[in-house]
């Protein structure tokens, strides 16, 4: 960083800045870790404790200060194979590269290295309090509030500055730009992107040529994407929406026993911790789970949003049965839905009525007024019959089941197939096709697709699912 600056418990029980030898908040959070010894570096992921306790006291997203040490320090190590501190080119000290602090000691900033993390933070939460843009509405929990303080961090010079004077392009090169980087990459997963702010080159006057700092002409911005809070105040009883399809595992980054479906909600159950192998270079953290079949595990904060969505428990779909991941994906989301005696009944059969309603939430289509089952007509996803009728209670058969998916999310690519009881003057014929081709439906074994046979609650929601994917 080199940075140019002004002078200015949840899971942990921390007491405060240690200022002057006594025991750090960060180091007594993390004494399960062992002491820090001077010379030498900690494990990652006692660092990564260290940095998530002391960000925590100063009420600062934990994902801000590992992006930013990562940014100052790409292998987190304070000192070099001698026990010595690594300082940069330009005088940046340790892990967060302090330059120029005439507020923090710096022979300490060399050798004591919780005195550098905390200082770097102590330095991050001032930039927070300095005169900068922020989100309108947002507060210290939402990350993308940050993106000001962090290059503020480095300093608010033409070199940082978020749009390109001269073509009005974004700057990707910008400290802060490398740094949400650096976060995006090391505490989110499944290609999740932090919201942008809509800049424009009017909203930063300077001279691209002069060391003088940016003057910001709008200190307010309103953002149109989904922003960020930061994952490390859930507490237990929270629950959470899985992004991706994480492993759920025994330990914190132990054994895997299951992939959790995503979108799938689970309860949160205690307060989080960190990767049991010290030496796993990650920097988010776990949170033990309990899925609403009462799957009890840790999966990875990368992988969870938190929701306000229920929990959902069916009496008769077991995590062993085959259907369940499809069934708990699709009613985590609100597609689909059990009974008010806690069941799922996943072998009755489907109706055109329950899948006109699935095809209509899964699909999010506008009601405007109309009931599931006209939305499903309007909008060219499943039809009536010639006599003008739709009969909502007879079931669905597979052959019809293929046309509503082909319908819905408009397959073209076809399959070759062979079943031997599959015309070609079967109106479903193409659909088939074009299902098996998708991959969201197969034959039996032996040869048939059975396309008169009707679908069952189970099976419908196994091909919805896969239709999703």
């Amino acid at each position: 960083m080199k940075k140019i600056v002004q002078a200015a418990g949840l899971f942990f029980l921390i007491s405060g800045f240690a200022a002057s030898g006594q025991a750090s908040a960060a180091s007594s959070a993390c004494s399960a870790y062992g002491s820090v010894q001077p010379g030498v570096n900690p494990s990652y992921q006692h660092l990564n404790c260290l940095v998530t306790a002391e960000a925590l006291e100063k009420n600062i997203p934990p994902e801000v200060a590992k992006a930013v040490m990562t940014q100052e320090s790409q292998t987190w190590k304070q000192f070099d194979a001698s026990g010595n501190a690594i300082i940069s080119p330009d005088g940046g000290i340790g892990l967060m590269q302090l330059t120029n602090q005439p507020q923090f000691d710096e022979e300490r900033l060399k050798t004591d290295l919780l005195y550098n993390i905390e200082s770097g933070i102590t330095v991050l939460d001032q930039m927070y309090s300095r005169s900068v843009p922020k989100i309108a509405g947002a507060g210290r929990d939402v990350i993308e509030n940050w993106y000001f303080p962090v290059m503020a961090y480095n300093g608010i010079k033409p070199v940082n500055s978020p749009v390109q004077k001269e073509t009005g392009l974004r700057n990707r090169a910008a400290y802060q730009e490398q740094v949400f980087a650096k976060l995006e990459q090391f505490s989110y997963v499944n290609d999740t992107e932090l919201a942008e702010f809509p800049f424009q080159s009017s909203d930063f006057q300077y001279d691209p040529a002069s060391s003088e700092n940016i003057v910001f002409t709008r200190m307010s911005y309103s953002l149109t994407d989904q922003t960020h809070r930061t994952v490390y105040q859930w507490k237990a009883g929270d629950r959470a929406v899985t992004t991706g399809s994480p492993n759920l595992r025994k330990t914190p980054g132990g054994e895997k026993m299951v992939v959790i479906p995503e979108n799938t909600v689970l309860t949160i159950t205690g307060p989080f911790q960190f990767n049991e192998n010290n030496a796993a270079i990650e920097q988010f953290v776990w949170y033990p789970v309990k899925s609403a079949s009462g799957q009890a595990g840790f999966v990875s904060s990368a992988y969870l949003e938190k929701t306000d969505k229920p929990a959902v428990q069916f009496t008769d779909v077991p995590p062993r049965y085959g259907f369940y991941q499809d069934i708990m994906a699709l009613t985590s989301q609100g597609i689909i839905n059990g009974y008010k005696d806690g069941s799922f009944r996943p072998d009755a059969q489907v109706t055109r009525g329950q899948a006109a309603a699935m095809m209509v939430r899964a699909l999010a289509l506008p009601l405007n007024g109309m009931s599931e089952i006209k939305a499903a007509q309007h909008y060219g996803v499943m039809s009536g019959y010639t006599n003008g009728e739709f009969y909502q209670e007879r079931p669905v058969t597979r052959g019809q089941m293929a046309i509503i998916m082909t319908n819905a999310f408009k397959l073209t690519e076809s399959a070759p197939i062979s079943f031997r009881d599959v015309g070609r003057s079967m109106s479903a014929y193409e659909s088939i096709q074009r299902v098996t081709a998708a991959g969201i439906a197969y034959g039996y074994s032996d040869n048939t697709f059975r396309p008169d046979q009707p679908v069952k609650r189970g099976e419908f929601s196994a091909f919805l699912n896969r239709a999703l994917q």
